[in-house]
């Protein structure tokens, strides 16, 4: 692997992501593994552990699928019975998160107190310098606010200045809440970047004006930024009625995603609690979706098939720029660019997000009708 020294944004975002993701310890071993879309990231991890005595393994993979991935990565793998101390397997991917069966194995191997499988999706210049500047602890003061305020509401307000009115039904008794915060918990994979708190509503109904950015599990190249193509959405008792948006080509892949199957199906409310994000990007990217906003999905769920009995192929998140929430009956809303963290502790009732799976169905898209926004 050529190692390439980042400019000194790039790489203070290394370091950081190192201190306070990896949360570096003297006795670590590390193994990096990596798609070849993200070998410049890679790259600046191994040099960042090299500079502070560290020899990585280091293993490429093919996207999702690879048959002989798993007996390349045992090739650098430490013998259990010699590990001084935790095992940390760092995976970059760009577009979506593959070979969990092999990670798994890693996990029930090496012990799940001692082994950190650390997930970073969208890898890329940007997840340096815009998406690890907050620490994971601040991440989890900002979700806790936010599920203290919302978890035991009834229903929500959601309002911006673009046109977004939204009236949301909350059910906490019924659907599971997500928080993803960066934080390490055995047991499961921490899935960076991180930055979100979400669930499945009760009932949505209103319009949305999604000028912030989408996120969809399809490869696509179209610009992900909606600042200059706002989409807009009309929603009747959590199903889509109609979308409209200037950008033709924009439009027409967001209308093949709404019309396949349980597309028009709202499945998701998330609210973007990250703000080092300071703006959205053009790649199709959940950095954009951990923006401070608030973001529907449409299409598959974040719950257990026994909460909502369906499945889908698609999950297309449309997020809006800033966002103002009222809670039931709360005069004064929440502003979720500027709102001050309470002290209160986080939740313990609360999942954290996809810690053996990938909830949003990371297939790339296999719809043939899609083949039409997909990237060379």
């Amino acid at each position: 692997m050529t190692y390439v020294l980042p400019d000194e944004d790039v790489f203070q975002g290394v370091e950081a992501f190192l201190d306070n993701y990896a949360r570096l310890a003297e006795d670590d071993t590390y193994v990096i593994t990596y798609t070849p879309d993200c070998r410049g990231p890679a790259a600046w991890i191994v040099l960042a552990l090299r500079q502070r005595g560290f020899k990585a393994g280091i293993v490429a993979m093919r996207p999702m699928t690879d048959p002989d991935f798993a007996e390349r990565l045992d090739g650098v793998l430490p013998d259990p019975a010699t590990l001084p101390g935790r095992l940390v397997v760092i995976t970059l991917e760009r577009a979506g998160m593959a070979h969990f069966e092999v990670f798994e194995a890693v996990l029930n191997r090496y012990g799940r107190h001692r082994t950190m499988i650390l997930r970073v999706i969208s890898a890329s210049t940007e997840f340096f310098t815009k998406a690890v500047n907050v620490t994971p602890d601040d991440l989890s003061r900002f979700n806790a606010s936010l599920l203290h305020r919302i978890q035991p509401a009834r229903k929500i307000r959601v309002r911006t200045d673009s046109g977004t009115d939204l009236t949301i039904e909350i059910d906490s008794n019924r659907f599971k809440w997500i928080s993803d915060r960066g934080l390490p918990h055995p047991g499961g994979f921490t899935i960076v970047p991180a930055g979100e708190i979400a669930t499945h509503p009760a009932r949505v109904d209103g319009v949305l004006v999604a000028d912030g950015a989408f996120n969809v599990n399809v490869l696509t190249s179209l610009d992900a930024r909606l600042a200059a193509n706002p989409v807009r959405v009309e929603i009747e008792n959590s199903m889509a009625v109609e979308l409209t948006c200037a950008n033709e080509p924009l439009r027409e892949m967001l209308q093949l995603c709404l019309d396949s199957p349980h597309g028009r199906r709202v499945g998701e409310l998330g609210l973007g609690t990250n703000r080092g994000i300071d703006g959205f990007i053009p790649a199709n990217s959940h950095i954009n979706e951990r923006r401070c906003a608030v973001h529907l999905g449409f299409g598959q769920h974040n719950q257990s098939f026994e909460r909502v009995p369906y499945v889908a192929e698609i999950h297309l998140d449309l997020i809006t720029n800033g966002a103002f929430v009222w809670v039931d009956d709360d005069l004064e809303p929440i502003d979720l660019t500027r709102f001050v963290p309470t002290s209160e502790p986080h939740p313990l009732d609360i999942y954290e997000e996809d810690t053996t799976g990938d909830c949003c169905g990371m297939a790339y898209g296999n719809l043939k009708s899609l083949a039409c926004s997909v990237a060379p």
